[in-house]
């Protein structure tokens, strides 16, 4: 890894995928490997996470259905399995009081991809509703996470857009990649050693931070290694 300019190679970015998706698979945190590791820019990790959608002022909670926090992630995320019935999620009693479950329900799809240009990782994402539509730019706007919401939104145009995705090639959304060898490379200024922000480190470091602006957050367990 350049330690000054904080990128990665493909060939850093690959290896740290592969570690990554290792210890997604020990704590069951349901990411997959896509595309042709070999190929320059060609692999990529994806995730699948059902959430309940009740914005309010611009923003939607993350709990579990009826309300029920989870204790394993940093701001009680739940993920849920992407072929389970929908009507599981909720309690049959329709008395029920506050049944937040009534909402709608959105799938988010994210990938970790490898932009070449940045030579960074990059996030992309789709967002849907229960019916299959795909939630607008806009609709994503309003969605950021409200810590993030207002330096997101100063320069929307430039930080949460469209583009299309580089292995797939049909659009997605991205967090544009510009900043983020900046950020690493100040995440790398607090450790005493420089060398050790590297593979497994790099991905925890990037993901926790640039996650979390569209509502994707780790769990705890990811930091315990």
């Amino acid at each position: 890894m350049n330690d000054v300019m904080g990128t990665i190679s493909y060939e850093e970015f690959a290896g740290s995928c592969f570690e990554f998706l290792k210890l997604s698979q020990e704590i069951q945190d349901g990411w997959e490997a896509k595309g042709d590791a070999q190929q320059e820019g060609n692999l990529y990790l994806m995730k699948l996470e059902r959430v309940e959608d009740v914005l309010q002022d611009g923003f939607p909670p993350r709990e579990k259905c009826g309300g029920e926090k989870d204790g394993n992630t940093e701001d009680n995320i739940e993920t849920i399995d992407i072929l389970e019935d929908s009507d599981d999620l909720c309690p049959e009693d329709p008395s029920a009081i506050d049944n937040v479950c009534s909402n709608t329900i959105i799938t988010y799809e994210y990938h970790i991809t490898y932009s070449i240009s940045y030579a960074v990782p990059v996030l992309f994402f789709n967002a849907y509703t229960h019916s299959g539509k795909l939630l607008t730019l806009e609709e994503m706007w309003k969605r950021v996470s409200p810590q993030h919401s207002k330096q997101i939104l100063h320069q929307k145009w430039e930080s949460l857009t469209q583009q299309e995705h580089p292995v797939l090639g049909r659009p997605f959304y991205q967090l544009h990649p510009c900043n983020t060898a900046k950020l690493m490379a100040e995440f790398s200024k607090d450790r005493e050693d420089l060398a050790t922000l590297k593979g497994l480190r790099y991905m925890i470091s990037w993901l926790s931070t640039f996650g979390q602006v569209v509502g994707l957050k780790l769990p705890i367990s990811y930091f315990q290694c």
